[in-house]
């Protein structure tokens, strides 16, 4: 007689593949819930479809290159009750910096740098254990890294100044997203065929 195994919630989860839309529809609110199908549905649409993580009931990712080349995040710990984000993960932002400061994207970048969770520019300052970090890790409080021209502090040291996150992003901030992951794709493209 085999004796049946019992999965966690989050494997249950993982298994079931859940997708984004579902608990985007139940979670957002109109306007947050119109843009964020709005862009699953381009995502789909260009073939770089999320795909449930597993390291979170509440969080998508995709690779592209055998590299994330972004997260989707909807109702996640970090996250406030019906917020979604997107976080980018632009590892060859260099390749591509002088578009982005043509097109004057750079503030875009910078207002999403991913700070680290202990340091001063974070929500969580000062609290004993925020959420998705360890209070004893070397590299709190984060360091300071010059990205496309500027020095930010308290910068995650674990993102090195390429994950860019956005929560709740409006229409001007998801055309810039979509700009900046076609951006990054061709970057990984033209690096694959110079290797």
């Amino acid at each position: 007689m085999s004796e049946e195994i019992k999965l966690t919630g989050l494997q249950q989860f993982i298994k079931d593949k859940p997708i984004p839309e579902d608990l985007i529809m139940k979670c957002c609110d109109d306007e947050r819930k119109e843009n964020a199908l709005g862009f699953v549905a381009w995502l789909r649409d260009n073939k770089i479809p999320p795909k449930v993580s597993r390291s979170s009931p509440y969080l998508w990712e995709v690779k592209y290159k055998n590299k994330t080349l972004y997260t989707l995040s909807v109702n996640h710990a970090a996250l406030s009750q019906g917020d979604w984000s997107v976080g980018l993960h632009l590892t060859n932002m260099d390749d591509y910096s002088e578009i982005i400061a043509n097109e004057g994207l750079q503030e875009i970048i910078w207002n999403g740098t991913s700070y680290c969770t202990y340091g001063e520019r974070s929500p969580y300052f000062g609290m004993a254990k925020a959420p998705g970090c360890n209070p004893k890790k070397r590299c709190i409080p984060g360091k300071t890294i010059n990205i496309l021209g500027k020095d930010i502090g308290y910068c995650c040291v674990g993102a090195t100044g390429k994950l860019v996150r956005h929560k709740n992003p409006d229409d001007v901030m998801i055309k810039a997203i979509k700009k900046f992951m076609e951006l990054e794709k061709q970057a990984r493209n033209e690096n694959a065929k110079q290797n």
